[in-house]
């Protein structure tokens, strides 16, 4: 683990939910910045899918059917984890999108770095105005650290 993503681990509060959202601040990330986060942020994901799973199993029927309507205890449950992993994904300085797509703000102001879960580094970029259906590959070579993101029309 390198120096910089020692330093971002060691920012993550002890208790989730200390301030809001809207009081975080959002990172510029060169691309290497960002890729370097992305095993803490895989890892942050993989946990609360496996949360999600644990939580959906413990409502299992004995058939092992999932009912059509959920009492709401099971819905915060539910609400809960995302608005916990949303938070830690904000204290890295990185922007939550719908469920377990993370943007990163690159140097380029108009630009992000989108990740979602399931990929190995970031391979695709989007405006900001734009969304995750938006994205468009990174060409080969905008990998540096120093390098502007490259975009592809």
């Amino acid at each position: 683990m390198t120096a910089s993503l020692r330093h971002a681990v060691g920012r993550l509060p002890g208790k989730i939910g200390q301030g809001t959202m809207a009081e975080k601040t959002v990172r510029i990330f060169s691309l290497a910045e960002a890729n370097e986060l992305v095993p803490l942020v895989a890892d942050l994901t993989s946990q609360v899918v496996h949360e999600l799973e644990t939580i959906r199993g413990d409502f299992r029927t004995e058939s092992g059917e999932v009912p059509e309507t959920m009492p709401d205890s099971v819905l915060q449950q539910v609400e809960q984890a995302l608005a916990d992993w949303s938070e830690r994904i904000v204290e890295l300085g990185a922007l939550p999108k719908g469920y377990f797509t993370v943007d990163f703000q690159s140097l380029d102001p108009e630009l992000l770095y989108c990740w979602t879960y399931g990929e190995e580094k970031i391979d695709y970029v989007h405006k900001v105005w734009e969304n995750f259906t938006h994205r468009q590959p990174l060409r080969s070579g905008a990998a540096g650290a120093g390098d502007p993101p490259k975009w592809v029309h």
